[in-house]
């Protein structure tokens, strides 16, 4: 199937380049050409953009997506006491079934505000695996692993049992990473096997890392170390490494990521709705760590929308340090789109619209008020985007929603199966 979107202000993140009147041309899953329209051309399916804003899909690198399940549950608490006391306690009664709607509802979420690919980390995950494929999205999912002494084996058997079952489903839509939670759930031996699971199966590695204060001053307190450097020690960078977080890493933190090419992802409204703190994404990217932008899950954001980060990031660190200059608009797109790509392990994928990358592509409301007129096309994106402004979208050259409407999901089903695993946990 060839697909000619035409008419599109085409915002390409393959550097700066961005073409007013363009079209995209797509043969199967991939991209076959971006430019102006060429004078003769073969298609199948023609899509007409009528002027509105034609761009990567975005990519939400850090979320535990059936927690849409407990979207609004214990709001207003710090980290420690909202996981405790509200979301531990209910995520202990979920089930598979509860999972895969849970899951389905976050790709219907994400889909409709313009996110093509995400990195996930939960349990029960051969049943997300499923979800994301009936959705058709791309995914990095990874099974995390908690546990202290030997409890964690069991999850770490699951965690390679979903790798041999899953990684490269769908036609690569789906990828199998590894996950140590944190240090504050895993003992130096689950984190240490974890890595190796990771070297062995050749992939990449899922964690949270410092997120709170206090757990930078459990993690000294125990260990005489950072989180930062627990991992360094226990093998987790030497796999390709997203880190989620980082809200309190030192300068020398900072230098072990570089050094090891380790990805951030930035989580910007679950951390302030947590009151963990403000990253410091400035010195991150003075030293040439690749930033990304996650929405962490529903229950701490409350939302999957990734226009809403970009803009969070894009305006969080000016107003903290008295800087407009910082994270202009090109910085926090690129962290939304090619960023993100890097810390999936798919840069030479997705994450910007070129020729041989995947057909990943959103499309924008021409008739959006907030979108006209569009002046600058970066500036318009982030600073006056939301994920309700698009209308179209396609992965891997399918059409998953068009004119608003999925094609690949039911909402009608969806909401019959959260409303019934909703019911089972107690809420």
């Amino acid at each position: 199937m060839k697909t000619m979107i035409d008419h599109g202000l085409v915002v390409t993140m393959d550097g700066v380049t961005v073409y007013e009147d363009g079209c995209v041309l797509t043969d199967g899953k991939a991209i076959s050409y971006v430019g102006p329209k060429p004078e003769s051309v073969d298609y199948d399916r023609y899509i007409d953009a009528r002027g509105g804003i034609v761009m990567p899909g975005l990519i939400n690198t850090h979320t535990h997506s059936p927690m849409t399940l407990l979207r609004g549950v214990g709001n207003d608490h710090a980290l420690n006491e909202w996981l405790n006391d509200y979301i531990f306690p209910l995520e202990d009664k979920l089930d598979e079934k509860a999972v895969y709607y849970g899951t389905l509802l976050a790709c219907a979420e994400m889909i409709k505000s313009g996110t093509t690919a995400f990195a996930d980390m939960y349990f029960f995950s051969e049943s997300a695996a499923k979800a994301v494929l009936a959705a058709g999205m791309k995914a990095n999912i990874s099974r995390c692993v908690t546990g202290t002494h030997n409890d964690y084996k069991n999850r770490l058997a699951e965690a390679r049992a979903l790798f041999r079952d899953y990684n490269g489903a769908g036609d690569g839509l789906i990828k199998i990473e590894h996950s140590a939670h944190s240090v504050y759930s895993c003992s130096k031996d689950a984190i240490r096997k974890v890595a190796e699971a990771a070297q062995l199966d050749g992939t990449g590695i899922h964690i949270h890392l410092s997120e709170t204060m206090k757990e930078n001053r459990d993690c000294y307190s125990r260990y005489g170390k950072s989180p930062t450097e627990v991992m360094l020690d226990c093998g987790v960078f030497d796999v390709r490494a997203n880190a989620a977080h980082c809200v309190y890493l030192s300068e020398n933190d900072m230098d072990i990521l570089k050094s090891h090419d380790a990805s951030v992802a930035h989580n910007p409204t679950s951390n302030l709705k947590l009151a963990s703190g403000v990253a410091n994404v400035k010195e991150m990217l003075e030293k040439d760590i690749n930033v990304s932008l996650g929405t962490d899950g529903s229950a701490s954001n409350n939302a999957l929308d990734m226009f809403a980060e970009m803009k969070l990031a894009g305006l969080l660190h000016k107003g903290m340090r008295l800087d407009p200059k910082l994270i202009p608009a090109e910085t926090a797109l690129y962290m939304a789109t090619a960023g993100g790509a890097k810390t999936l392990g798919r840069q030479n994928e997705t994450g910007m619209l070129k020729a041989g990358y995947c057909a990943d592509v959103i499309i924008l409301d021409a008739d959006a008020p907030a979108l006209v007129p569009v002046n600058d096309p970066l500036s318009t994106l982030v600073y006056g985007g939301c994920g309700g402004h698009v209308i179209t979208s396609m992965i891997n050259g399918q059409i998953v929603m068009e004119n608003r409407e999925l094609k690949t999901l039911d909402m009608a089903d969806i909401k019959r199966g959260v409303i019934a695993a909703r019911s089972r946990i107690g809420l």
